[in-house]
């Protein structure tokens, strides 16, 4: 309500005879509500346009000696789109239908600086209409002047207004989608901010950034959790292109984007080419396509950039970050009693993971300890060491007969076979070397043929995302403190299926290894 008015009795006092309205202003993109520097730097701010339309609702309502009784604001919200929904819109068919505003003031019309406020939709024209024309008389109000949206007259030119609107709305979103089309086809990278690891020119590799993006795909591939990634990029004094900290989410995006190996994606989809493989842009590129397919395998569903678009589900029921070594690895073999339907007490292995927790002794500053039943526990650090002790001599072991596999998909050139048949015969065709009929007899079965390889070979690089080691180099390597505590991890479950731990003995306060089976992963 504006600030001084008076109740609605009041004003009916005041003046018996003015025709109050209420004044609606809504904008579609008020970026300046997405970027507050870029606002601090400017005169405007967030809320400056709906509020200028308001301001010129007030002029034009007083040039026409009537009152503004309610002001209805929906800001940064498309009234174009079908799934926007614009609650003060809504909230004002609902008064005008009442008749009164939430104050109780009378309503005799609407204001705004133009129809395509109200509408740029059929449906919300005629929502609108049909509440405004509710009671007799009330009237619609533009710059202009008044409209009686119950006279045919007015009718058929509010239609037409709409239909214009409408048509404009079209050929503004088929100008962006053709621009951006264009831009992809010419293989330019996309607008907006710079991309993490690219100069201003969007094509030009930063030093310092892509060399740190190179480096974390790399590592992540090798099984380095995301958040010492991060940890990295702290201690290089590295941040976002907008200034903010570089965190687990936006350095997945980073990662996983298509651009980092040259790749370009329009909504959510890598755009291809006539021969189903992704179009290349011009820009100098931070890794290769197959490092990049394979960093995103190491990622779940919905993590990576490609699932992380406008209206695409986000993640929920993320795991608890572990913090010890041996957690869940470990599973407890002590015998448990338990009653049975019948009343009968029957033995069995609790069979439950163990996990480690933090304690108040010096001694051992953590244990393991079994989440059933609760009575078999070891000191963390002794268990860990022992893990390690047996990881080791398995290593050692294993290098000994140790043969390197390459890394190669074995139907890589069926593929490039796949492809260029499909190239010659559309060639052929082309050059009318062939007919329709033999093209279209035989194209299809060609596509379908590189779609399934295709598909194939992106399994089986996601099974295979981190490669193989020499078990010399990952003894190596651990010993050395290359590896993070996820990629330990990663380790000890390749090579234990388990690892059981056995009750000890009561009033035994002296850690025995020996309670400790490994079930080794032949």
């Amino acid at each position: 309500m504006p600030a001084g008015l008076a109740s609605p009795d009041e004003l009916e006092k005041q003046r018996p005879e003015a025709t109050l309205l209420i004044a609606y202003s809504r904008i579609s993109d008020d970026w300046r509500a997405h970027s507050k520097k870029k606002a601090a730097r400017s005169a405007w701010t967030a809320g400056k346009g709906v509020a200028n339309q308001h301001r010129r609702n007030d002029t034009n309502a007083a040039r026409f000696n009537t009152v503004i009784v309610y002001r209805y604001t929906d800001n940064d919200l498309s009234a174009s789109k079908r799934d926007v929904v614009r609650p003060d819109f809504q909230a004002m068919l609902r008064d005008l239908r009442r008749g009164v505003t939430p104050e109780g003031h009378r309503i005799d019309g609407v204001i705004c600086v133009d129809q395509d406020r109200i509408q740029r939709t059929d449906r919300d024209w005629e929502d609108f209409v049909e509440a405004l024309t509710a009671i007799n008389g009330r009237l619609f109000w533009t710059p202009s002047g008044s409209s009686d949206l119950t006279e045919e007259g007015e009718i058929i030119k509010s239609g037409v207004m709409g239909l214009v609107n409408k048509v404009e709305s079209m050929k503004k979103k088929r100008r962006i989608r053709d621009w951006h089309q264009d831009r992809i086809l010419d293989g330019l990278p996309h607008s907006g901010p710079r991309p993490f690891g690219w100069e201003e020119d969007r094509e030009t590799l930063r030093p310092a950034e892509s060399d740190f993006l190179s480096w974390a795909i790399d590592e992540r591939i090798k099984g380095k959790a995301v958040s010492t990634l991060c940890l990295e990029a702290k201690r290089q004094n590295l941040v976002g292109t907008r200034g903010g900290k570089i965190v687990g989410q936006t350095l997945t995006q980073m990662m996983t984007a298509p651009r980092v190996c040259g790749f370009r994606a329009n909504r959510g989809v890598l755009v291809l080419d006539e021969f189903g493989e992704p179009l290349v842009g011009k820009w100098q590129t931070v890794t290769t396509p197959e490092k990049w397919r394979a960093v995103c395998a190491t990622f779940s569903d919905g993590s990576t950039w490609l699932a992380r678009g406008s209206g695409t589900p986000r993640i929920t029921g993320v795991k608890k970050e572990v913090k010890y070594l041996g957690s869940v690895l470990l599973r407890c073999v002590n015998l448990v009693e338990e009653e049975d339907e019948s009343g009968n007490i029957r033995t069995r292995v609790c069979n439950h993971s163990i996990t480690g927790a933090a304690t108040k002794s010096k001694l051992s500053p953590y244990n393991y300890t079994c989440q059933g039943c609760r009575r078999n526990a070891m000191s963390g650090p002794v268990i860990d060491r022992q893990l390690q002790k047996l990881l080791f001599a398995k290593l050692a072991r294993a290098q000994v007969t140790y043969e390197p596999r390459a890394f190669t998909w074995p139907r890589e050139g069926q593929l490039r076979t796949k492809i260029e048949k499909l190239r010659t015969l559309e060639q052929q065709w082309q050059d009318d070397v062939i007919g329709d009929g033999i093209f279209y007899r035989n194209a299809p079965g060609l596509e379908q043929d590189i779609k399934e390889l295709q598909q194939e070979r992106l399994s089986w690089e996601k099974e295979n995302a981190q490669g193989t080691e020499a078990p010399g180099d990952i003894l190596k390597k651990w010993k050395s403190g290359e590896y993070d505590l996820s990629q330990k991890r990663s380790i000890l479950f390749k090579m234990f299926i388990a690892v059981q731990l056995s009750p000890g003995v009561k009033g035994n306060r002296t850690p025995d290894v020996k309670r400790l089976k490994p079930i080794w992963n032949d």
